[in-house]
């Protein structure tokens, strides 16, 4: 992932969006990143790796996943997938086409929302691709432009309200922000970015909120479905993973430098999130 470059998409200055469909033996593309939103679907390549910021995964025989960060370094590998008939079609899209007075009504409420998350990468379950397949495969044959935008937009919105799409790099990694997070939990996570480097009790987080312990627990988990010290650890680990990326550190710098007392617990935890230790994943990466 380090020896990445900036896509210039083919996409023009008139186009709300640019198609590409595919059946290829293997994956040849170079890890990535470009300013334009990114839709791809992929079938018969179950076994082949994708790689979105510092999340890598297996995938099966479907896989879909929009990524609208700019900076978000993308890869499909060959893993174990046989070589055979992969069918892949990608969607590039103005980014400027979501941004606007229309945009911002209430209709297109879930579609922003939807985006927002897609800083991260957004991956979509295989039930959800299974219902929309053809959808995506019309749209890549379609030649009217008109149509094809209320395609898109219709399609937008449908994934936009499957409600197990799953972000796949941790926002630390990427440096994604939330723009309509609650104040509190905005308060909090601006005060983890500046101190993940230290021991932050539980304590200390509720005091910026005026809650007790208890209390603060449950607001966090309920706005972000996650505890204040499982945000913590991700968010620490975010950062570790792109340190291991960026810097010549050894692990244990990282290790410490990132919060963590002690060099197997920074592994251990490490494992459980990635699937690997820090050196591993330096390596795979």
């Amino acid at each position: 992932m380090k020896e990445s470059f900036t896509e210039i998409p083919r996409l023009e200055p008139l186009d709300v969006f640019y198609v590409g469909e595919r059946i290829k033996t293997f994956f040849e593309y170079p890890a990535h990143s470009h300013e334009v939103y990114e839709l791809n679907f992929v079938e018969n390549a179950a076994g082949a790796v994708r790689t979105i910021g510092d999340s890598r995964e297996t995938i099966g025989n479907l896989d879909l996943v929009l990524i609208t960060g700019s900076k978000l370094v993308h890869v499909w590998n060959q893993g174990s997938c046989p070589q055979h008939e992969i069918h892949e079609i990608t969607l590039h899209i103005d980014p400027d086409t979501f941004h606007g007075p229309l945009i911002d009504k209430r209709a297109f409420s879930s579609i922003r929302r939807m985006i927002e998350r897609a800083q991260r990468g957004l991956a979509f379950p295989e039930p959800a691709i299974q219902i929309i397949r053809e959808d995506i495969i019309n749209l890549a044959q379609s030649v009217d432009s008109f149509a094809s935008v209320i395609r898109l937009l219709n399609l937008l919105y449908r994934l936009s309200l499957v409600a197990d799409a799953r972000e796949l790099s941790s926002s630390s990694f990427v440096n994604a922000s939330e723009s309509n997070e609650d104040e509190r939990v905005a308060k909090t996570k601006e005060f983890i970015a500046t101190n993940y480097m230290h021991d932050i009790p539980l304590r200390q987080l509720a005091d910026l909120a005026h809650m007790s312990e208890d209390s603060f627990s449950r607001f966090f988990h309920n706005k972000t479905g996650r505890t204040p010290n499982r945000y913590l650890i991700d968010y620490r680990l975010g950062i570790a993973a792109r340190m291991l990326l960026t810097t010549k550190q050894s692990v244990s710098e990282i290790g410490y430098a990132c919060g963590f007392n002690t060099l197997s617990h920074f592994n251990r935890l490490f494992r459980e999130s990635k699937g690997c230790t820090p050196s591993e994943f330096r390596e795979r990466f």
